[in-house]
This record gives structure tokens, C-alpha cells and sequence, in this order.
């Protein structure tokens, strides 16, 4: 059994006729009946019979056709893959977001940047604690979406695109505020509240000094879901992105604070990064221009 020989039986049972097969795979007639009959011969199998003018599958053509077919596929993607790596195409590309970042139109540049290199596999992966930007310092990722502040282009030498905005807001469950003697106008009057915060940052950030703020307890959390269930539970007050809980803003289950001694509110860029003087290969570099792309149709400069 040969490929071919499948090939030329998948043509004949598509098409009917071995006169139509032989024109459409360029082959003679003779060629493509001796074929096939070896083939039922290999198979002891009946694959094809005459039916008024044209060929048709019997019952064992119509078991073994969406098999060969299979096997006809699997050669095609073969030899996709082969001529993919024969171009230095990238056996996987990385693309890395902070949680912070999850927005849906990067979702348009990896599907855009997959349909056009099939056969590179795109990782899509989601972090927390600015670890999408030190995944691209150690070379382990190749873009980030990433929160960005100037101060960090002392890490590395950036390539880097605006890609929108992020809100960090201070918020309170409900009944917190309804057990608190004072309204809170300063963080004093939340000294007896835990302060939710991450366990640490993979960028040596001080969130403490960026807020101003000096808790006297903590609950530090290593993600922002369980920060979430945790101000939910009615646990503490905390720093989350606004658009975490924007939903439970609307329905007045956590209630935005605005403090007087400490930031209560703090807005950043995101960017898309990758690190500057890198030799990236087609698809890493499609994927850029994928994200180029979107940001141009938000009007953002680049």
C-alpha cells in the first residue's frame, strides 16, 4: 500500500470515474485501474463496483474511504510542517499578559497570527505580579502585555508599543462599612482591618511606598481572584483593578474608597513589550504587527 495508491482510490470514489480521476490527477487510466486493483489485492477487500456508468463504494469502500482519507490529510500536514521549519519558522512563540491586562483584543492578534502559521504553537499565558515582564527579561516568553512604567526600561533595553490603561482602586465590602464607627475619609479608620494585598511583586515594586499606605496587618494573596473572595468575605480592604469588580461596584456589594492621606485610586499605561535587539523570527514578528494592528484601529499613537 502506498500513499498513492490511496490517493488515486479517494480520487475515484470522489469523483466516480476512473476517467475523471486519471484527468485530475494527471495519471492514465491504465495507471489508476492497476493501482486500485492492487490495492483491493493488498486489502483482500472489494473496494469499488460498477453501478450503470459510474463507479461506486461497496459496503467494505465506504469503511476503509474516511481512513484513507485520514492517512491523506496527516501527508499533507507533514509535509506543511516540514516546509514550515524548512522556512525557520518558530516551533512555538509566547505571548505572556498580566492579569491586570486580560483585554479581549489580543485574543484577534493570536488567532490572526495562528490561522496564518499553522503549524507554530502559540502559547497564551496569564500572570500576576508584573511576571509577564520578567518573563520576556529571561527570555522566556517573546511579547508581554504588560502594566508599564517608564522607571522600568532600567531592567532592559525595550521595544515597546501603548496598548491601553489599567485602574487599581481601593474597595471595601459593604459590611465592613456598615461595622466601621466612622465613615473612612483616612486610612486610620481602617487600622483594624487587614490590608489584601500580593505576596510580592517579580519587579521590585514597594507597594507600600507607591500607595503611602502602612498597614498594620496584612493578608497577602498571590492572586487576584483570591483577593477578590477575600474582599467578598467581608476580609479586609484592599487594591484591585477596577475592572476585577466592576460588576460588584454596579450592584453596591464593595464600595470604592476615597482616603484623604493615601492613594486611592492609581491609572498606568499597558503596553505590549519585547525585548530590543532581539533576532525574532516571522511568526513572533507577525504577532507584533498583529498587535501594531490593533493598536492603530484604537487610535492609540504608536
Amino acid at each position: 500500500m502506498t500513499l498513492e495508491q490511496l490517493r488515486m482510490f479517494v480520487t475515484v470514489a470522489e469523483l466516480g470515474s476512473i476517467a475523471r480521476a486519471a484527468e485530475q490527477l494527471h495519471k492514465t487510466q491504465p495507471a489508476i485501474s492497476i493501482a486500485i486493483k492492487r490495492l483491493q489485492e493488498e486489502f483482500k477487500l472489494s473496494l469499488l463496483q460498477k453501478s450503470g456508468n459510474r463507479l461506486q463504494l461497496t459496503e467494505d469502500g465506504q469503511r476503509m474511504l474516511p481512513h484513507c482519507r485520514y492517512l491523506l490529510r496527516q501527508q499533507a500536514d507533514i509535509s506543511g510542517l516540514a516546509a514550515h521549519l524548512n522556512r525557520d519558522h518558530e516551533r512555538k512563540v509566547e505571548l505572556v499578559f498580566d492579569t491586570i491586562c486580560q483585554q479581549f483584543n489580543i485574543y484577534d492578534a493570536v488567532i490572526n497570527t495562528q490561522q496564518a502559521f499553522p503549524h507554530t504553537e502559540l502559547y497564551l499565558t496569564s500572570v500576576a505580579r508584573l511576571g509577564a515582564l520578567q518573563k520576556v527579561i529571561k527570555g522566556t516568553a517573546d511579547i508581554a502585555i504588560t502594566p508599564w512604567m517608564h522607571s522600568f526600561h532600567e531592567l532592559a533595553t525595550f521595544d515597546t508599543l501603548p496598548f491601553g490603561q489599567f485602574e487599581v482602586i481601593a474597595v471595601l465590602h459593604v459590611s465592613c462599612l456598615r461595622n466601621l464607627h466612622t465613615p473612612p475619609k483616612h486610612s486610620s479608620h481602617l487600622h483594624d482591618l487587614p490590608l489584601l494585598m500580593p505576596q510580592a511583586f517579580d519587579i521590585d515594586i514597594d507597594i507600600e511606598k507607591m500607595m503611602g499606605v502602612v498597614p498594620a496587618f496584612t493578608i497577602r494573596t498571590n492572586d487576584s481572584d483570591t483577593q477578590k473572595a477575600l474582599l467578598m468575605k467581608g476580609a479586609g480592604w484592599g487594591y484591585i483593578p477596577r475592572d476585577k469588580v466592576s460588576e460588584e461596584l454596579a450592584l453596591g456589594e464593595l464600595v470604592a474608597l476615597n482616603l484623604s492621606d493615601v492613594t486611592s485610586s492609581i491609572r498606568g499605561e499597558i503596553s505590549a513589550v519585547r525585548k530590543l535587539g532581539e533576532q525574532y523570527g516571522p511568526v513572533s514578528e507577525f504577532l507584533w504587527q498583529q498587535l501594531i494592528n490593533i493598536v492603530q484601529s484604537q487610535g492609540l499613537s504608536t
